[in-house]
């Protein structure tokens, strides 16, 4: 699984050599070694692999162009290495304790790097939409890829993709600008966003081809949610007049690439580190929040708004506004005289919170099992009408989908769970079960709802329901009004805090 080479906030970085080895085993080998010794001092922070490209160039290239000096056909040519030459390289990135990853630009060569047994397999941006190439890779047996998509349309990224999962693929894709070097204006590094947007269950990776001297592109693309960054690296040797191309970096452009990308890390953090800095973070605003002051003498009972105002400063031990919470309840312990300051030790708190989490957690639970997806940003809101500690007898949970003009709602009943009586003067509204069965009362006649069955219930009817079983079910409404649900039990409309939200999805 490609989830192997990432731990969390530990990004892959790949060192594409492609034919920097300039078909010299000794000089392959020193690049290997030298910028091994680079990803040492940040192996606690990326994991790395080093990438070679295999071509079958007795078939790759026609036989009439093997004199030829066009300018790929003589780099290819130029900078051939044999098996052995191969394993060589190979074992070096192994011994350095690195990932191995080859891209593979024929059909003998996907034979070749399974063969060598490379731990992913890379497909580059010129064969996203090589079917042969493609169909080749879908049926060896190598389950880790990652794909360049430069110059290809959402399209054929899309066509690729969907060809690839139906094979088993285990799937990433690199956003890269497909221009060599790439000019900064050109790189668009947001579409990395849209790629996540339109994948969201793959990693999604950036492949730098800009000239060496720019370093914080890498850094920009992890902001945008990139987890793979590929960087092209070589090294000048004057005496074999080798030299660097303009998308290739040398050790020292390198390092400063990935010191840039390391700072940027460290910028945009994590949920675990934001997390972590939220205690020191309410330490440093505590003196800012107002404290819980009584305006005349209490004796023991319960605490009430009325009874009290807010102020600062706030005493360490005191209440502060943010306690006063319809989810808590508080209980004087002892007698307060007026002005003076509310303390936890001097009060006794019961939150409900909890058994709302509970509530939550289940509906969520109940709705995958039934597959029913709901957008994540929805809030679940949870009717309570004689308490929370009455809920599993009196209550209903509802998730507004739709609010407009017209109204969609998903709602759920617990098992032997009752909602009172009502009606309403505006809206009218259509049941339809989705799971189990449902109960509805209007008037005074019943009709009990199976699965697939529709009820409309109109304005100003009378009507309750209740689940032996439990139920799922949408309603389908006009506008939804807040204050446009009348109890017959007056008891329930006097009851301001009958209602809690909570975001179903919590992450």
């Amino acid at each position: 699984m490609l989830s192997k080479y990432f731990q969390s906030n530990k990004q892959l970085i790949v060192l594409e050599i492609a034919n920097n080895h300039q078909g010299d085993l000794e000089h392959g080998l020193k690049i290997i070694k030298l910028f091994s010794e680079i990803n040492n001092k940040y192996i606690n922070d990326f994991n790395f692999a080093f990438k070679f490209q295999y071509r079958d160039l007795e078939t790759f290239i026609h036989k009439d162009y093997k004199n030829s000096d066009i300018k790929y056909v003589r780099r290819f040519l130029d900078t051939q290495l044999n098996d052995k030459e191969w394993g060589s390289l190979i074992d070096a990135v192994k011994d350095a304790g690195f990932y191995t990853m080859c891209t593979p630009f024929d059909e003998a060569s996907v034979n070749k790097v399974v063969q060598d047994n490379f731990d992913i397999l890379k497909i580059a941006s010129a064969s996203i939409d090589d079917w042969p190439l493609i169909e080749k890779i879908g049926d060896s047996n190598k389950k880790e890829i990652i794909a360049s998509i430069g110059g290809a349309s959402m399209e054929k990224v899309k066509r690729f993709f969907s060809y690839m999962n139906n094979k088993g693929k285990d799937i990433a894709l690199n956003y890269c600008v497909s221009l060599y070097p790439t000019n900064q204006d050109k790189l668009n590094i947001s579409y990395v966003k849209e790629l996540k947007r339109t994948f969201p269950d793959i990693p999604i990776g950036f492949s730098t081809h800009e000239n060496g001297s720019v370093d914080n592109t890498a850094g920009l693309a992890l902001a945008a949610g990139a987890v793979i960054f590929e960087k092209h690296v070589a090294l000048e040797n004057n005496n074999k007049n080798y030299t660097i191309n303009d998308y290739s970096v040398d050790t020292k452009q390198y390092e400063n690439w990935i010191c840039n990308l390391l700072e940027s890390k460290a910028i945009l953090g994590s949920v675990e580190n934001r997390n972590f800095n939220l205690n020191l973070e309410l330490d440093a605003l505590r003196d800012l929040k107002r404290g819980i002051f009584v305006d005349k003498d209490l004796s023991k009972n319960k605490l009430d708004n009325k009874d009290v105002y807010f102020a600062i400063p706030s005493k360490q031990n005191q209440l502060l506004s943010n306690d006063l919470s319809k989810f808590n309840g508080i209980e004087l312990k002892s007698d307060i005289k007026v002005d003076q300051p509310v303390l936890y030790d001097q009060v006794n708190i019961s939150n409900t919170r909890p058994e709302v989490e509970k509530i939550r957690d289940f509906i969520r639970d109940e709705l995958r099992q039934y597959n029913i997806s709901i957008p994540q940003s929805i809030d679940l809101e949870i009717s309570h009408h004689y308490g929370i500690e009455k809920f599993h007898e009196f209550g209903t949970c509802m998730l507004t989908l739709v609010n407009k003009d017209y109204c969609k709602k998903i709602l759920y009943q617990y098992p032997n769970q009752k909602h009172p009586e009502h009606f309403h003067k505006i809206k009218e509204e259509t049941f339809i079960l989705l799971e189990g069965s449902l109960d509805v009362y209007l008037e005074n006649d019943k009709h009990r709802l199976k699965k697939g069955d529709i009820l409309t219930i109109e304005r100003g009817v009378k009507h309750s329901f209740e689940s032996t079983t439990g139920a799922i079910f949408e309603e389908i409404s006009t506008e939804h009004l807040s204050d446009d649900s009348y109890y017959t039990d007056d008891s329930i409309n006097n009851n301001a805090n009958r209602k809690s939200k909570i975001m179903l999805f919590n992450n």
